[in-house]
C-alpha cells in the first residue's frame, strides 16, 4: 500500500527526474562538440535521472505485495543500481572540476591512481554486496538494514566533494564571475539538500537539490557561446587568449599549428561574404575532425590556430603535414569549387613559446618565410 509519506518521496524524486531529463533534452537539442569534460557532465545528469527513477521505482515496489523471491530480487537490484550510480556522483564532480580548471595534466601517474583508487574501492564494495553485504542487507522479511560499509562509501564521497571544492578554491581565478556564482550555488544547494535529508529522513530532497544545482552549472559552465566565432563555430580570439593564459600559468605543454588563408581578399571579391564564411565553416569542420583533443580557434578574418595539448612534436608535425596536403586540394560548398592558398606553421612550448607575446610573434613571423610546405619554428627566425 502506498501511503502519504511514500507519495511525498515519489513527488520529490519525480521532480528531480523531470529536472534531470530536462537537462538531457537541452543537451540533445543544443549539440556541441563533445569533449571529455562534456561527456563527464552528461554522465552526471544521466546518473541523477537514474537515481531519481530508482528511488521512485523502489517506493512503488515496496508498496505492493508480490512473491517473496521476486520482491527480494527487485529490492536488491534496485538498491544495487542506486548505490552504484549515486556514489559515483562525487567522483564525477571532482573529475569535472579538474577538467574545468584545466589541471588534469597535473594528475598523472601515482597522483592519478591516488585520485581514482577510492572510487574503485567503493564501487567494488557496492558491486560485491550481494555476497558480502558490506553496504546493506535485506533479510527474509524484506527488512532493509544499512551496514558499516555504507558509511565508508559516504566518507569516500565526502572526500571527493572536498577535493572538488579544493580544486575550485586553488584555481578560483580561472573562473569568470558567472562561473563562480554557478559553482557556489551548486555547492550550497547540494550541502543544504544533503543536510536536510540527513536530519529529516522523510524529506527526500537531496537528489532534487543535486539536479537543480546541476542545471544551474549546465546553463553557465557548459554554455560556451560567448567563446565561439559566430559563423564558423570555432573558438574565438578571446577564448584563445583566456585558454593560453591558463596553459602558460600552469605550464601545460602544447603544440600549435597556425593556418593563414593567403588569398582571402581575392575570394571575397569573387564570392559573397556569406559564401566565403560558409567555406571557412567547412575548413573548421575539417580541422576539428583531425583529433577530438585538439581545439580550433579563429583568431582573425583569415587566421586559425589548432592547439594540440600534451601532444608530441612528432604527432603535431604529422597533423600539420596532413593539413598542408588538404589545402592543396579543392574545397567545395553547394557546387562551388574553391582553392584556398594557406600558410601552415608548426610550433610549441618545446620551442620556447612561454607567453602570449611569443605565441603571436611566432605566428606573425611566418610572413618572412617563403616555403611550399609546412614551416617549422626553427625556420621562422633563421
Amino acid at each position: 500500500m502506498i501511503n502519504d509519506q511514500t507519495f511525498g518521496v515519489i513527488a520529490f524524486n519525480l521532480s528531480a527526474l523531470i529536472v534531470s531529463v530536462t537537462c538531457i533534452i537541452y543537451k540533445l537539442i543544443i549539440p556541441s562538440r563533445l569533449k571529455l569534460r562534456n561527456r563527464i557532465f552528461n554522465s552526471l545528469i544521466i546518473i541523477l535521472a537514474i537515481d531519481a527513477f530508482s528511488n521512485i521505482y523502489g517506493e512503488i515496489i515496496r508498496g505492493y505485495d508480490m512473491a517473496h523471491e521476486t520482491a527480494l530480487f527487485l529490492r536488491n537490484l534496485n538498491e544495487m543500481l542506486y548505490f552504484a550510480t549515486h556514489f559515483a556522483i562525487a567522483p564525477i564532480i571532482a573529475r569535472y572540476t579538474m577538467l574545468k580548471c584545466g589541471i588534469e595534466h597535473k594528475i598523472r601517474g601515482f597522483k592519478s591512481v591516488a585520485v581514482h583508487l577510492p572510487f574503485i574501492i567503493s564501487e567494488l564494495m557496492i558491486l560485491t554486496n550481494p555476497w558480502f553485504h558490506l553496504i546493506y542487507s535485506i533479510d527474509n522479511n524484506l527488512v532493509y538494514s544499512r551496514q558499516w560499509g555504507v558509511y565508508v562509501v559516504y566518507a569516500i564521497g565526502g572526500l571527493y566533494f572536498i577535493l572538488s571544492a579544493v580544486f575550485v578554491f586553488l584555481y578560483w581565478d580561472m573562473l569568470n564571475k558567472l562561473e563562480r556564482i554557478a559553482v557556489i550555488y551548486f555547492y550550497v544547494l547540494v550541502l543544504i539538500g544533503t543536510l536536510i535529508q540527513m536530519i529529516f529522513s522523510n524529506i527526500s530532497c537531496e537528489l532534487l537539490c543535486d539536479a537543480i544545482g546541476t542545471m544551474g552549472m549546465m546553463l553557465i559552465l557548459e554554455n560556451d557561446d560567448d567563446r565561439r566565432d559566430y559563423t564558423t563555430k570555432a573558438y574565438n580570439r578571446n577564448a584563445l587568449i583566456n585558454d593560453m593564459s591558463i596553459y602558460f600559468k600552469y605550464k601545460r605543454p602544447f603544440n600549435v599549428i597556425f593556418i593563414d588563408i593567403l588569398n582571402e581578399e581575392i575570394l571575397r571579391r569573387l564570392l559573397t561574404y556569406a559564401d566565403y564564411e560558409k567555406i571557412l565553416m567547412e575548413v573548421v569542420k575539417y580541422l576539428k575532425s583531425i583529433n577530438e583533443k585538439y581545439d580550433v580557434y579563429r583568431v582573425g578574418v583569415n587566421s586559425f590556430f589548432v592547439v594540440c595539448p600534451e601532444t608530441s612534436e612528432k604527432k603535431t608535425k604529422k597533423a600539420a603535414g596532413e593539413i598542408f596536403s588538404r589545402f592543396k586540394e579543392f574545397w567545395t560548398y553547394r557546387g562551388r569549387i574553391v582553392t584556398l592558398n594557406a600558410r601552415i606553421i608548426q610550433a610549441g612550448t618545446g620551442d620556447g613559446i612561454s607567453d602570449l607575446d611569443k605565441l603571436f610573434k611566432a605566428h606573425g613571423s611566418g610572413v618572412n618565410v617563403d616555403k611550399d610546405g609546412v614551416i617549422y619554428y626553427e625556420e621562422l627566425f633563421g
